[in-house]
């Protein structure tokens, strides 16, 4: 595969970090692991340069929260006690690089992605983040660039499903004005 890619799933030591980036991986993306054990974090962008490291994350809405979203983690079988934003602002202090936000709410329901999440931590962070759970059609994915200012978003079922191709998604991104790659 000659495109950059992120590894997770299974990452809970400094060692299973290192054996996925010496295996060719760019980045190691922690969610549970880093919540059981937030120091994680800290240990791989020492080791390895914040770059590296990306915290995922599972959020569902819940107005209890501060920020009205709360994280959950074990393939979203286990809610926890943290706020979304206030999960994120710790896990970037100590060394996550990048955030992949995954909105349990619009996950695999095709009517976009969750965008005040998304626009809540995008503008909050120093670090990308990066929108996943919902895309639909093109429209989903540059209103999550444009309105939810997210640095990226993740897409599947459009591109597997073939409602469209990635040379029709980033044509569409760049007629809306989005800054694309077309190499």
């Amino acid at each position: 595969v000659f495109i950059p890619f992120a590894v997770g799933g299974g990452v809970r030591s400094l060692q299973q970090m290192q054996s996925v980036l010496l295996a060719g991986a760019e980045k190691v993306s922690l969610n549970s692991p880093a919540v059981r054990e937030p120091q994680l974090l800290a240990e791989g962008a020492a080791a390895f340069g914040r770059q590296c490291i990306v915290l995922g994350m599972d959020v569902k809405r819940d107005p209890v929260m501060p920020s009205g979203y709360r994280v959950y983690i074990d393939g979203l079988r286990t809610a926890t006690d943290l706020d979304a934003l206030e999960w994120a602002e710790r896990a970037v202090g100590l060394g996550a690089g990048e955030v992949v936000l995954n909105a349990i709410d619009t996950d695999g329901t095709l009517s976009g992605y969750e965008l005040t999440v998304t626009r809540l931590l995008a503008d909050r962070l120093p670090v990308p983040v990066v929108a996943s759970g919902g895309a639909g059609r093109v429209e989903h994915i540059a209103e999550v660039l444009t309105e939810g200012h997210a640095a990226a978003a993740l897409i599947a079922s459009i591109v597997h499903y073939g409602t469209c191709t990635v040379p029709e998604i980033k044509e569409h991104l760049a007629e809306r004005g989005v800054p694309v790659r077309t190499d």
